[in-house]
């Protein structure tokens, strides 16, 4: 059986697994249905609740540009573009498996016939493992063209195992009801260190060899910082908040991450295309 077999039906495994055995977890400080809903804007769609339609209008148009430019990257001939492609593939899917529990259908997901709200869901669940999948992939596409082939094979048997204890991490907090092991913020710092090495190896590929494509994406992680910086600066400035709670208007710190990812997500096309 070769790789890409064993990856589909392990991904197939791993998603069967966590839908099979939900997370009962609940958020803390408990809040009951109708004090979720409090805390957003929403709409009713006959019997269905959908929160903060503006958000998720604005997340699935990410997820939708995301894999519009995934499949065109995909169908270039270089391999490394086409290893982008299933990346952004991923991280489209990702993104709106995202928006439907965090966001969209949140409610009907995680408060809907419930005593008290849960934590998270298998949509939210799946996000985690999928950006995972995607980010290893980008993993294999920066490499294969801006690293020295002497240090290839190692840089990517690495980063297949992290993903594969991420996995198994992620897999561990939903079996035994682990919290800190299905947070966002675990997933984020677990990944921090391959978006550092991408800066790295991108840095020393143009420094190697003077080339527009290791230029352009050191350009890109450059982007993504500062649209994280953003994303952080609004969310502890309590603006989001002063604005739902004085003037009723919903634009959250996701709001401004999924903003600022679309322009990004179009410039990684602009640099590999090139």
């Amino acid at each position: 059986m070769n790789k890409k077999n064993i990856l589909i039906i392990g991904s197939f495994l791993m998603l069967v697994l966590m839908l099979v055995f939900p997370l009962d977890l609940l958020l803390i400080p408990k809040i009951t249905p109708l004090e979720y809903l409090a805390t957003k804007q929403y709409i009713e769609l006959g019997s269905i609740v959908l929160l903060v339609p503006s958000s998720t209008v604005i997340v699935y148009l990410l997820g939708i540009i995301t894999i519009v430019i995934g499949l065109k990257l995909v169908n270039f001939t270089e391999t490394y573009k086409k290893y982008w492609g299933v990346s952004l593939i991923l991280w489209g899917i990702g993104t709106i498996l995202a928006g439907t529990s965090y966001q969209g259908l949140g409610y009907e997901l995680k408060c809907s016939n419930q005593d008290y709200c849960l934590y998270t869901s298998w949509f939210e669940l799946s996000y985690l493992y999928i950006t995972a999948l995607s980010i290893t992939i980008m993993a294999y596409a920066v490499s294969l063209k801006s690293m020295n082939k002497k240090f290839l094979s190692l840089y990517t048997k690495v980063t297949t195992i992290g993903f594969i204890i991420y996995s198994i991490s992620l897999l561990s907090g939903v079996l035994f009801g682990i919290k800190l092991l299905v947070t966002y913020e675990w997933f984020l710092l677990f990944f921090l260190s391959y978006f550092v090495s991408f800066m790295v190896i991108n840095f020393k590929g143009n420094k190697r060899v003077k080339n527009k494509l290791d230029k352009g994406l050191m350009n890109v992680w450059i982007t993504m910082l500062l649209v994280n910086i953003l994303y952080f600066g609004y969310f502890y400035s309590g603006l989001g908040e002063t604005l739902f709670n004085e003037y009723n208007i919903w634009f959250s710190a996701n709001d401004v991450l999924h903003v600022g990812l679309i322009p990004w997500m179009l410039y990684i096309y602009i640099v590999v295309k090139k």
